[in-house]
Parts: structure tokens; sequence; C-alpha cells
């Protein structure tokens, strides 16, 4: 008893050990969940690289704009040759009237916008700027009109040369009218004139605009002599803060370090979840092997208990059944005799199910095995059938069984356990047929070299299972259900009949129909075996079919009635064991019957219950007995 208590010690310790498990794996965790940060910043990087190509003139297009909304910030100024007049609007400052008259030898007048207003030397800087829109209504016989931009350096600076400034012109053409027009900047040049009196001519003939000084509109070069109505409306500069190359060349550049440091963060990144799965499959593996440990600890802690607990169960429980043997076997009154009966049977069924308890926890544990050996199959069969047919009356249930003559005598096979399954599967075929038949059938599926497939069929009248049922009626602990009228039971001989034919590398199959009955079959591939290594008494009594034609031969010399209902109440409850007896006792007391009895005596050790029956009824209504 010390040993069980240590046993009955060690299960809540393993309990324990189980109920830890999930704790450690929680403070273990799961890798983190990937941020999606740095894929956000990639698709806004994206969606910014999108507009900027879609909006590329509205980001690095730059203008100046000289009109009657800007003109207030600077000053005006005019000039004309000594003959001609210059007259601005009163309304308008950009409007004016010019009247070329003659006297001189090249007659002029302009209108200048003046942006240094400071007069500091410091203009505006044009030189982003590759476009002028200039906006106008002219009026007055010229097709010609100059835009001039005045640049100031010191090094234009040279006292009595003139003007300081250096003038780029580019002359546009007008017509009478409103005029549009556009010009490119890169056509100015600098004034003959100017360039001839200060000796600088800009290298390429370019003119400088890096710090424009004012902006003039005037005569162009063949002017006109009249009136010149002019209305300014507006002087427009366009240019690119940087080129469009040079804008595409930022963006592909951009995304060329966006690429390269996406790299080198995922390269870090998957460095580091490296890292954590690694530290993760570590701690994992520590939990799996303590919760191995502890399932281990906690399953031979199970079996250590349970055979402790059979012994200390089978001891008092035998001591119980052989009292109860020996009661029966004294003189008792009826319900004497009643009472030790019950008593016998409640002690074989509470052996069984403490047998199917501990074999349920050998399958469980893993340390079932198999001991094949060379059996003879149909002894083996007969014997299962001669012990099961004693309990079908007691239900008022036939038992049948019939092997095929082609089924092999002997197979290597673990006998014992092929017995427990048979067992197993006719004792539920009996337990849950009220009334009707239960038959086992064993026939040849196939054969080969050295070995033989066969199919083991059992087959009930019962009440059936229904479809929903046949899933789970192999758990254990589990029937049919409360439809089915319940025997006394476990719900453990179908999970250890499933378990035990998986073992033996082939599956237990069933179909059934509610009210007319189950079907319950497995096939078993088996190795011959070597007949000569059983035993001389089985060897002996080696199987002899009976030819087809004996069956339907005449008979000289039958039984008279009574013994023929003997014969036939045999065959119907399937004793094939006590029908040969009764046969083999026939020929003893009438040598005239042996005929007859051999054919019943080889029909009987073939288990053909079957044709027994079909014998004896086709004699008896022969002969004319009811």
């Amino acid at each position: 008893m010390g040993d069980l208590q240590a046993s009955l010690k060690s299960v809540p310790m393993a309990r324990r050990a189980r109920s830890g498990l999930g704790t450690k794996a929680d403070e273990a965790g799961l890798p983190p969940q990937r941020s999606l940060r740095v894929e956000l910043i990639i698709f806004l990087a994206l969606l910014a690289t999108f507009a900027g190509v879609l909006f590329k003139d509205a980001i690095v297009e730059r203008s100046f704009t000289l009109d009657r909304y800007t003109i207030a910030s600077f000053k005006t100024y005019q000039y004309v040759d000594g003959m001609s007049a210059i007259r601005i609007s009163s309304d308008n400052p950009l409007a004016w009237r010019c009247d070329l008259r003659p006297g001189l030898g090249y007659s002029y007048c302009g209108y200048g916008i003046l942006l240094d207003v400071l007069r500091h030397g410091v203009g505006r800087d044009f030189t982003h700027y590759d476009k002028a829109v200039i906006d106008l209504d002219y009026q007055g016989p010229s097709r010609q009109l100059k835009l001039v931009f005045k640049d100031a350096h010191p090094q234009y600076a040279f006292p009595n040369k003139g003007e300081d400034a250096q003038p780029a012109v580019i002359q546009f053409p007008v017509k009478p009218g409103h005029n549009r027009v556009a010009i490119n900047l890169a056509d100015a040049a600098v004034e003959t004139w100017w360039a001839y009196a200060h000796q600088n001519i800009p290298e390429g003939g370019r003119p400088h605009l890096a710090n424009v000084m004012a902006v003039d509109i005037q005569m162009g070069n063949d002017p006109r002599l009249g009136r010149h109505d002019i209305e300014l409306r507006s002087i427009t500069l366009l240019g690119n803060t940087i080129t469009p190359e040079r804008w595409y060349l930022l963006l592909l550049g951009s995304w060329i370090c966006v690429v390269a440091l996406y790299l080198v963060y995922a390269v870090l990144r998957t460095g580091r979840l490296h890292a954590e799965r690694q530290r993760f499959l570590l701690a994992e593996a520590r939990l799996l092997k303590e919760a191995r440990d502890a399932a281990e600890s906690a399953s031979q802690a199970k079996s250590h208990f349970l055979a402790h607990m059979s012994h200390e169960l089978r001891t008092p429980l035998n001591a119980i059944l052989g009292y109860a043997q020996l009661l029966l076997s004294s003189e008792l009154k009826d319900r004497d005799v009643s009472a030790a009966r019950t008593i016998q049977q409640s002690g074989d069924h509470l052996l069984s199910l403490i047998g199917d308890i501990l074999d349920l926890s050998r399958i469980e544990a893993g340390k079932l095995e198999l001991a094949p050996r060379s059996t003879d199959i149909r002894q083996l069969i007969r014997g299962v059938a001669e012990m099961m047919v004693l309990r079908a009356p007691e239900k008022g249930t036939a038992l049948r069984w019939s092997i095929a003559a082609d089924v092999p005598r002997c197979v290597v096979v673990d006998d014992v356990r092929l017995r427990q399954v048979l067992i197993n599967l006719l004792g539920n075929a009996v337990k849950f047929t009220e009334r009707g038949e239960v038959r086992l059938q064993v026939g040849v599926v196939a054969s080969g070299a050295g070995e033989v497939r066969l199919r083991f069929d059992i087959r009930d009248t019962g009440a059936g299972i229904p479809a929903d049922h046949l899933r789970v009626i192999f758990e254990p602990f589990e029937q049919a259900g409360d439809h089915v009228s319940r025997s006394k039971g476990s719900g453990l001989g179908l999970s250890i009949s499933r378990r035990i034919i998986e073992k033996m590398g082939s599956f237990i199959q069933v179909e059934s129909t509610p009210v007319v009955g189950s079907r319950f079959w497995f096939d078993l591939s088996l190795p011959l075996g070597d007949a000569a290594s059983l035993p001389a008494t089985e060897q002996e009594d080696a199987l002899q079919m009976a030819a087809p034609h004996e069956l339907d031969r005449p008979f000289a010399i039958l039984p008279d009635a009574p013994c023929m209902e003997k014969l036939h109440a045999l065959a119907l409850a399937g004793n094939m064991h006590a029908l040969r007896t009764e046969a083999t006792r026939l020929m003893s007391v009438e040598p005239g019957l042996r005929p007859f009895a051999e054919v019943l005596v080889g029909l009987a050790r073939n288990y053909q219950s079957q044709a027994v029956l079909e014998l004896i009824e086709r004699l008896k209504a022969e002969a004319g007995t009811p």
C-alpha cells in the first residue's frame, strides 16, 4: 500500500506540472508582429513621387510678374530723344503715349520699371528664368518693340562711358490691338552701341541677367514716326528652380537612397527577427521538453497507479468469484442460486472492466506490443464462436458462423489479441440484438506468395446505429446512445478493438441502418504459418470440408424425429461443438447413421452452421416432419 500511496501523491504533482505549462508559454510569447511603419513610409514616398511627377510644373517652375498690381512696389521712368515727346496716363502708370518726331538721326522713346527702388545697386536675379510673356495693347505704325533688361555690375561702371548698366535686348513683333507674345530669354543680346562703348562683350554673346536693375519697353530697331499708344498689361518671367532633367534625376536619386535604406533596414530587421525566432524556438523547445517530461511523468504515475489498483482490486475480487463458484457448486435454494449467479456475473463484469482499463492504458502509453505466432485460425474462430454461442440463447439470439473453404489453416497472427477483438465485436452484436441473428463470416479477400488477406465480417439484426453516432462509438467510454437498449458495459471494447486492429495494420469498418442491423468488418494481411509448428493435438484435428455433392446425396438411414429436432435446435443456435458431439454419439449408437453423421461432423468442424441448418431442414422437409 505504500507504493500505492506514493503513486497517488505523484498524480497531483504531474497535474500541477501540466497546469504550469500555459503560464510559461505565455511568458515565452510569440515573435513580435511586423511593424508596417516602414512600408507606410515607402507608400507615402511613392505617392509623393507620383505627385512630384504629376505636378512637376507647379513645383519646379518659378515666375516673376510686373503688372498694375505689383508696379506700386517699384518706380517707373521714361526717356525720349530731344525732338519726341512721351506722356504717361494719369489713370494707369503702365499706359503711355509716345510721339516720335523727326529731327535727329535716330528717333526713340522708352518706358522703364526700376527694380532697384533704393538705388543700392541690388536688383533681381533673372538667370533662372528662360521665358518672358508680354501682354500689351498697341496702336501705332511700328511692327516691332524691344524688351530690355538692364543688368548692373561694378565691372561695367566706367566713367564717361554713358550708362553703366548692361542692356540685354530682345526684339518682338507687335500689331495694332491686343498682343500676347512669348519670347525666350536665351535670344537676348547686348546692345551693340553699349558693347562698343564699354568694350565689353559677354562670353558667347550672352548677356548677364544676375543683377537686373530695370526692365524697359522701347521702340524697335525700325522706329516709325507718329503716335504710338502702349498699355502694358503684364510682363511675366517664367523659369524653373531646377531643370526638368535635374528634377527627375533628383527623384531617381531619392528613390535609390530610399531603396538602399530599405535594404539596410530589411537586412537588419531580418537579422533581428531571426534572432528573436531563435530565442522563441529555444523557449518553445524548452517548454515542449518540460511538457513532455510532465506528460511522461503523469503517464508513469497513471500506469503505476492502475497497476497497483488492479492488483488491489483483483485480489478481493478473485476471492469473491471463488466463493461465488463454491456457492454455486453446493446445494442451494433457487433464490440463493440466483443471488450467487448475480454475484458471479457482476464480478466477471468488473474483472473484464479492469482488464479493459488496463488495456486502454497500455495502448495510450504506446506499450501495446503484438506477439504474432503460427496460429490455427480455424481453431481460434471455432473457439470464439462456441464460447459466444452459449451466451446468445440467453437473449433469444441465434449465433451462426462460417469459414470459407479456401481459408488456410495456419497463419501468423497474435492470436490473443485477435481473439480479444472477435469476442468484443461478437459480444457487442449479441448484447445489442434482442431477437434475431448474429453471423460471423471469415473469407479470403486476396492471396499471394506466402500471404493471405482475410476478411472478418460480423453482422447482426439488432437495433442498428444512427449515422451521426457512427463516428463516436470507437471513442473510449462511448456507446451507441440512449436510443439503443444499453446493456452493462464500459464502452471500451470498440475503442480497444479499433486500436488493436490499427496496430495490426488495418482498420475496423462499420455500416449500420437503424432497426435493420449493423455490420462490422476488417481485413488482415497475414503471413502463412507453418502447420508443423502447431501442437500435435491441433494437427490431428485437421478440418475436413464436406464435398458439395455429399450435401445433396440421399441417406439410407436418418435419425428419428426427436433426434432431428435436437440437431435442428443446435444448428439454429449455431452450437457446432454440441452438434458435432451429438453426431459422434449417433455414429456410436447406430452404425447405419454413420454416413449422415460424418457429413454433419465435417460441416461442424468447418463451422458451416448455415450448411448444417439447410441440410437438416431439407431432410426434415423430405421426410415430411414439421
